[in-house]
């Protein structure tokens, strides 16, 4: 913080009621307002965002998506949310997949559900057509709107207004005989978001070289090998884009995404509280080097206790972000460059298992870790390629 803030003084609000507010039902004028937009919405979108990250929330929003035929997205804080439901795109924004951005790009009715619709999940506002009516549906008054105009603004639980919503669609008299829409949903697009929604079905050009490995390959090689019950605690830099996009989560409990502050460093602490907190997952921490160092002392605390989690260092050696930013017009970069570091002959100073990836082949002993699954962490150091800034960072920079 500025030290200027530091310095000042601040009133003590007073202890907060501990107890959760009591669910906000939606004001009718608005849920119906919702509804008339949804009845009309040939291509409708929903993206969830962490007000939504609720099974109630889940339920309700898949009801009213089946009524008015809505794809499923939502913001990176709720990945996971729409496991497994057929029409779900998966993140908005940034991490979008190619098919998501089309299909998000292209919606005529986009509704934000507990979702800020901020810069991050719409792209710097690329994703909302200019004709697109946005609707947010928020229990704090002031977030409608507070990032874009909305045209319409509901205030209620997410659980409430969906299942507000879904009866008053239910009651349209096209809908009297209790047939769904069909809005954006034909056999056609199930099919392509089966073959082509997630990253990994996205052809890529391998930059694997034998000395550095691809990040994509990296990631989509320790997807195939993780068990499927697992929490995926995501570090911020220019390599996140990759476990939060190549790694599969079970559902909204499997993401954890540490960017308060936009800042780097939090990604092993906040794994090792999910590694505490869900012991009956595996935990996967995705760091960057730069990361890794600021907090890799936390490792004695995942040896200590005794914690079976897999810990993927993203080395590039760099703050790979900065060098991508400033890069390329011109500035010096040898701050934020690193000389080489053996991240895994640290690790086993600490007491984790470890090893040094470079292609492929490297992952086995992950594998054979996962198979033992010993009682204390692996550190997988993988020295990746990082010729060019992920596509997340550069769309961001784009944006600005």
């Amino acid at each position: 913080l500025p030290l200027d803030i530091q310095a000042s003084e601040c009133a003590w609000p007073g202890t907060p009621d501990p107890r959760p507010p009591a669910p906000r039902p939606p004001r009718p004028r608005q849920a119906a307002e919702l509804a008339g937009a949804l009845a009309r919405a040939a291509r409708p979108v929903f993206i969830a965002g962490r007000g939504a990250r609720s099974a109630a929330a889940r339920a309700a929003l898949e009801r009213l998506a089946d009524a008015c035929g809505a794809l499923l997205a939502t913001s990176a804080a709720a990945k996971g949310l729409f496991r497994g439901n057929p029409w779900d795109l998966d993140v908005s924004g940034g991490f979008a997949s190619p098919l998501a951005a089309e299909l998000i790009g292209a919606a005529d009715v986009l509704v934000g559900w507990g979702c800020s619709l901020n810069m991050w999940t719409t792209r710097h506002g690329s994703l909302i057509g200019a004709s697109t009516t946005v609707a947010q549906v928020d229990v704090d008054e002031r977030a409608i709107g507070a990032h874009r105009p909305v045209r319409v603004g509901v205030v209620g639980d997410v659980a409430l207004t969906a299942s507000a919503v879904a009866e008053l669609l239910d009651r349209e008299p096209a809908r009297s005989a209790g047939s769904p829409g069909a809005g954006y949903r034909s056999a056609a697009l199930r099919d392509r978001l089966t073959g082509a929604i997630r990253w990994r079905d996205v052809p890529f050009d391998d930059t694997s070289d034998g000395d550095r490995i691809d990040p994509r390959s990296l990631t989509i090689g320790l997807d195939d090998m993780l068990p499927d019950e697992r929490i995926v605690a995501v570090d911020s830099g220019n390599f996140m884009g990759y476990p939060a996009m190549f790694l599969s989560v079970p559902d909204a409990d499997g993401f954890c995404f540490t960017q308060a502050y936009q800042s780097i460093g939090l990604g092993l602490a906040s794994a090792i509280g999910s590694a505490i907190a869900r012991p009956d997952r595996l935990v996967v921490a995705a760091l960057g080097d730069g990361g890794a160092l600021m907090g890799i002392s936390e490792l004695e605390t995942a040896v200590r206790l005794a914690l079976p989690m897999v810990i993927v260092v993203y080395d590039d050696q760099a703050y790979g972000a900065e060098v991508h930013h400033f890069g390329p017009d011109g500035h010096p970069l040898d701050t934020v460059r690193f000389p080489a570091a053996d991240l895994a002959a640290i690790a086993r100073g600490f007491g984790c298992d470890a090893v040094t990836v470079r292609s492929v082949a490297d992952l086995e002993p992950v594998r054979d870790w996962l198979e033992a699954r010993p009682p204390r962490p692996i550190l997988v150091d993988a020295k990746v390629t990082s010729e060019r800034g992920s596509w997340w960072l550069e769309e961001a920079f784009r944006g600005h």
